[in-house]
């Protein structure tokens, strides 16, 4: 990657002491060092022409610009050229670019160093206080007396109630450990026995278990997640370097 903190910091030789201050206390300066070192490590890129119009006609859909007039006037309002809005929407596809080229040959190690977080699994789940109830409810299922949406929808004492029981697609991840365990080894279709996870008593049926894969769309996703986090490295050191400056002219 370019090393860009000495252009970054370079910006900052002739700003006041007072307005680095500021930006500092009005929580502004790591958001403005970031965007600046964004710009620089990406002004040799060019996207092309075709994407940049597509990236102008969903933002003026997004913010409802009709016309030519509607937009000169939404900038104006803004005190931003055409030109400068452009540089704004190319910045996605630019690092878009970068990450590819920076991050490609290390997209696949993340990957798998992330799958177990990236697998999505869809699951149904009924969750009630009183045990009897659950393990009568878990006997109806068995048995196909009735669908677990319909005694979801009826018993549930969670959020799921509202959805008919149904979680995800979601990273397994994000349950509860014991769940999590439990849908990690279930067979999709089979309703598993009532289990007390904290004060509930869960009944649980994997409906489909969804393996990440290392395509395309992963791996532009596993370098954007690196490069993103060589810049917010990059970031803390240049703020760093530019409070400590700072304090050293306060000094003098």
């Amino acid at each position: 990657m370019k090393d860009c903190r000495p252009m970054v910091l370079s910006i900052f030789n002739d700003v006041q002491i007072d307005t680095v201050d500021l930006l500092r206390r009005t929580d502004q300066l790591q958001s403005l060092v970031r965007r600046l070192l964004i710009e620089e490590s990406t002004k040799e890129l060019n996207p092309p022409e075709k994407l940049m119009e597509q990236a102008l006609s969903k933002h003026c859909q997004q913010e409802q610009l009709n016309n030519e007039e509607a937009l000169e006037s939404w900038l104006s309002e803004r005190f931003i050229t055409k030109a400068e809005l452009l540089v704004q929407l190319s910045l996605p596809l630019k690092l878009s670019a970068l990450a590819l080229e920076a991050f490609a040959p290390k997209a696949e190690a993340r990957f798998l160093q992330r799958k177990e977080a990236l697998d999505q699994a869809t699951y149904s789940l009924i969750r009630v206080e009183n045990s009897g109830v659950a393990h009568e409810l878990y006997l109806q299922l068995e048995a196909g007396e009735t669908s677990f949406e319909t005694l979801a929808t009826q018993y549930s004492q969670g959020p799921e109630q509202k959805s008919g029981g149904k979680v995800g697609p979601a990273p397994l991840m994000r349950a509860h450990p014991q769940l999590r365990q439990r849908l990690w080894t279930a067979t999709p279709g089979v309703v598993l026995e009532p289990v007390l996870i904290e004060k509930w008593w869960v009944v649980s049926r994997l409906e489909e278990r969804l393996e990440a894969s290392f395509d395309e769309a992963m791996r532009q996703r596993m370098a954007t997640e690196l490069l993103q986090q060589w810049i917010n490295a990059e970031t803390v050191e240049v703020v760093k370097a530019v409070l400590s400056r700072n304090n050293t002219a306060g000094l003098s």
